[in-house]
């Protein structure tokens, strides 16, 4: 699996943080961030950076997987609604086999892939449980 660095490098901003928008007509938090409010259509938008903490609503188990990340089979993908209102599908990791509907999660920045032809490894945002809260 082929990994570029300078793309990486174009994207580092949303690729180990949670950026949204936030309208300043109407308060509308837009994910991923866009220049122009999909509920009011201003263009006065301020960039917010989210909490990366939220609640699990639901999540399914992947069995199959690309070429090259058969090593991490399972893989978990849950949908998240983030404590800012917003539901997302995000990648799961720390995974135990009890993992529940209505688990607390937080961000954390995980290995994604890495490239075996030049040794690049890749990494971006998973969600974890979080215990104790």
């Amino acid at each position: 699996m082929k990994i570029f660095p300078p793309q990486i490098w174009r994207n580092k901003e949303t690729m180990y943080r949670l950026i949204a928008g936030k309208c300043e007509k109407c308060g509308n938090i837009i994910f991923p961030y866009r220049d122009v409010c999909n509920k009011c259509g201003s263009t006065k938008i301020n960039k917010i950076k989210l909490s990366g903490r939220g609640t699990l609503l639901t999540y399914t188990t992947n069995y199959q997987q690309l070429p090259g990340l058969e090593k991490v089979t399972p893989t978990y993908i849950g949908l998240i609604r983030l404590d800012e209102g917003i539901e997302i599908v995000a990648p799961l990791t720390d995974i135990d086999e009890d993992l529940k509907d209505n688990t607390r999660v937080e961000a954390t920045i995980r290995r994604v892939k890495s490239d075996s032809n030049n040794g690049l490894i890749e990494y971006g945002i998973k969600f974890r449980p979080v215990e104790n809260e």
